[in-house]
Formats: structure tokens, C-alpha cells, sequence
């Protein structure tokens, strides 16, 4: 996970050389990008006089005219663009077929620009062209090539003029800002709200040294006769040291806890997010800790391209998909970064709520100092 306490932007670096400008040339003081929470970017065009609307093609024109360039389109409605409006040879296309073109005749105010900017949301996936004619499929990150194509007129209305502006992604950091209360403040928030929900309890670790301190601490406070544990952490790579400990440390503790439970068993849910290697990863429940040792040994960081991850469905997996059985029944999340607040699958907080509250499992989520 990267800090909360500023925002990633992506810079555009323009493919063609620098020519005379006129209002529909795009260059990259024009354009910036901003990472969203949901996945994707949104993408933001200085507005100016003569520029109508933009849109997002697959290509830019052919000097010959014998290849058709289409615009790309998202594959879910989206609040940003999904009603915008496209006109092609005269007459407005049918939204009604669900088709979500990347194209934006409305500007809005830009905090960067500090003026008004034409706004398209780029979902990482996005399709193009049609089953009668070509067609596929693009994935949108770091290098991949892009055309704006500007027009004169509003709803990328060929009548006018227009002009194809190529373009390659390239991702930057802005330096860090100042740490913000608030944020800080949200994000404990979020993962209270898990432990109050599920009669759990919050905790908050400087490492992950820390973390497995606190671990063996909620043990010494669990009542017997039996447990039932399962471990759900963020594995992607902002957690490599605090894995490390995690590694090292929890088995022996553990052997240090499990003499006053007549049954003790540990179960394992990794998690990392959306398009990585895996979303979740689960390991049923064990009593042999050399096994359980072995699995933690196991444990690879990687990923982790946006802010929040998989934590609801890292934590759903483990309400769901183990055979729960103990009279104390817990789960403890280790992570240092929030889950997402819209949806990205099938998974909500409440779903996970309710299943675990309908179990007799308390969620203790502990928070680990982001990286």
C-alpha cells in the first residue's frame, strides 16, 4: 500500500513532437491523470476556447483512409461518463445498448488546473470496435499507448474539425504532503467499525513485530475451552517486512498460548486485490504448527497498485469457506492499507457482517502503519 497522505498522479508523455498549437492540440502540460479508489484514472484535459470534446480512441487516424479507428468504451456504466453523449454521422448513438464511450463534452472544475477541464474515467479494462467488424479488448497502466482525439464540436461530432493527439503513459509521485488528521481519523474508523460490528476488538501496531505482540495478547484474553483462529493478511508489498516478523514470530508465541485450550486450530486467508496474481488465497484450518510454519514460509509480497486492496473478500473468504466449529471463534486481520469503499466485486461489508455475526465470529483487525 503507498501512504494515504497524498494523492499518486500519472503524467502523459506526449508520443509526437511539439508543433504549432491551436485548440485542439493536446500537449502534456494539458493533460493529467489521477489514480481512483475504485481502480482506473480519470483522466483531465485543460478546457480552452475552440476545444468541444474529447474522446478516447484505439487508434489514431490512417493517412490512407483504409483503417476505421474506434472509440474505446467501458464496460460498466460509470458515474462520470456514463451519460455523456456521443454523435456520429448526424444522429446520437443508442445508450440504451450499454455502449460507454470514453468521450466528455461536459468541463467541470479541476483543483489542479484550478479552472474548468473535460473529465473521462479509464476503467484498467476497456473494449473497442464491434462484433461485425474489429474488435478487442485493451488493458490501460504504466506505458500504455493512448490517443485523445480533440474535436472543435461537442459529442465528438465529426463535422467539425478534429485531431488525433497519441500519447504514452508514465507514472510519477508527487512528494509527499503533510499527514492529515482526518484521513487518519477515516481510516482507523473503517476498521473499527469491522471489530464493533462483529463484537471484535481494533488494534492499531507500529510493526509488524508489534503486531504479533498483539496476537498473542488477544490469545491470553480468549476464553477455552476451544479455538478456532483464522489469520487473514495483506500480502501485498508494502507488507514485506511486516510479513517478515509475522514469519518469524507468531508460530513460536503461539506454542507459548495453545497449553490452556483443549483444541487449537489455525486457518490462513492471504489477500492482495483486483487483477493481481490472486484476490484472496486459503489455507483450512490446521493443529500441527510445523504445517502451519511451513505455509507462513511460504508467504511472497507483490502487488499492490492502488491504495485500498481485497480486505472485505480476504475476510469474507475466511467467514465463508472454513468449517468453524470452536466455542471462541476469531478472526485477526493484519494490513496496512483499507479495503475499498465502492465495491469492485460481489463482496460488501455487510455481507461480511452479517455472515460472520450469523457464525459467532469476532473480527479483530489490526492496523499497520502504511509504507
Amino acid at each position: 500500500m503507498k501512504a494515504l497522505h497524498f494523492f499518486p498522479v500519472l503524467f502523459l508523455l506526449a508520443v509526437l513532437s511539439a508543433s504549432a498549437q491551436d485548440a485542439l492540440q493536446i500537449v502534456p502540460g494539458d493533460a493529467y491523470i489521477e489514480l481512483a479508489p475504485e481502480g482506473g484514472f480519470s483522466l483531465w484535459i485543460k478546457a480552452r476556447e475552440g476545444l468541444g470534446s474529447i474522446m478516447l480512441t484505439d487508434s489514431s487516424k490512417d493517412p490512407d483512409g483504409k483503417e476505421d479507428s474506434f472509440s474505446l468504451r467501458a464496460f460498466d456504466y460509470n458515474e462520470v461518463n456514463g451519460d455523456e453523449k456521443r454523435l456520429l454521422n448526424g444522429e446520437f448513438l443508442d445508450s440504451d445498448k450499454g455502449y460507454y464511450f470514453l468521450i466528455d463534452s461536459t468541463t467541470e472544475m479541476s483543483t489542479v488546473f484550478d479552472d474548468e477541464a473535460f473529465r473521462i474515467y479509464v476503467p484498467e479494462t476497456v473494449t473497442y470496435g464491434y462484433p461485425w467488424s474489429r474488435e478487442g479488448q485493451l488493458a490501460i497502466g504504466r506505458g500504455s499507448w493512448l490517443n485523445i482525439r480533440a474535436f472543435e464540436k461537442p459529442y465528438g461530432d465529426y463535422d467539425g474539425l478534429y485531431r488525433d493527439n497519441p500519447f504514452i503513459l508514465s507514472m510519477k509521485e508527487l512528494p509527499p504532503l503533510p499527514p492529515v488528521p482526518m484521513e487518519v481519523e477515516e481510516e482507523e474508523g473503517v476498521f473499527d467499525e469491522m471489530a464493533s460490528e462483529t463484537e471484535g476488538e481494533f488494534n492499531i501496531a507500529k510493526d509488524g513485530d508489534d503486531a504479533v505482540d498483539k496476537i498473542a495478547d488477544l490469545l491470553d484474553r480468549t476464553p477455552g475451552p476451544d479455538i478456532d483462529l483464522v489469520l487473514v493478511v495483506d500480502t501485498t508489498v508494502s507488507m514485506k517486512d511486516d510479513v517478515s516478523f509475522i514469519r518469524n514470530k507468531l508460530v513460536p508465541i503461539v506454542k507459548t498460548k495453545i497449553a490452556s485450550f483443549e483444541e487449537f486450530r489455525i486457518g490462513l486467508v492471504l489477500y492482495r486485490d483486483y487483477k493481481e496474481e490472486y484476490l484472496t488465497r486459503r489455507f483450512q484450518f490446521e493443529s500441527d504448527l510445523s504445517i502451519i510454519q511451513g505455509r507462513l514460509n511460504r508467504i511472497t509480497v507483490a502487488g499492490g497498485r492502488d491504495l485500498p486492496e481485497a480486505v472485505y473478500e480476504g475476510l469474507y473468504d475466511a467467514v465463508e469457506n472454513f468449517e468453524w466449529k470452536a466455542s471462541s471463534r476469531l478472526i485477526i486481520q493484519v494490513g496496512d492499507a483499507l479495503p475499498h469503499d465502492i465495491p469492485r466485486g460481489d463482496v460488501t461489508k455487510d455481507m461480511v457482517f452479517e455472515e460472520a455475526r450469523s457464525r459467532g465470529i469476532s473480527i479483530f483487525p489490526i492496523l499497520l502503519p502504511a509504507e
